[in-house]
């Protein structure tokens, strides 16, 4: 599959590291990550001061989580991209988990 993935349990490893971030899992393999930024450096950059939420969906295959989309959820609306390709920019941040 062409999309950005992460190893499942790689990526479960560091929710349980990063408290900030769920991972809802369906009976169909599809999945939801859901995050909000807590680092300090992110706070200065919320839209008037509100949390913003990501959720990103995907399924999963043969022990990877493929993501399909990102969302971002806040203040000012919602926006939703869906991922192309394996190195879609959007997903960098998976290679350091």
């Amino acid at each position: 599959m062409d999309k950005p993935w992460v190893e499942e349990k790689k990526l479960k490893e560091f929710i349980l590291q990063n408290r900030s971030y769920n991972l809802f899992e369906n009976k169909d393999n599809t999945v939801e990550l859901r995050f909000s930024p807590e680092m300090p450096e992110a706070q200065a950059h919320l839209p008037n001061g509100q949390p913003v939420e990501h959720i990103m969906k995907g399924i999963k295959e043969n022990g990877k989580i493929y993501f399909l989309s990102f969302k971002t959820v806040s203040s000012i609306g919602e926006t939703e991209t869906q991922l192309e390709g394996e190195d879609d920019p959007i997903m960098l941040w998976l290679q350091f988990i």
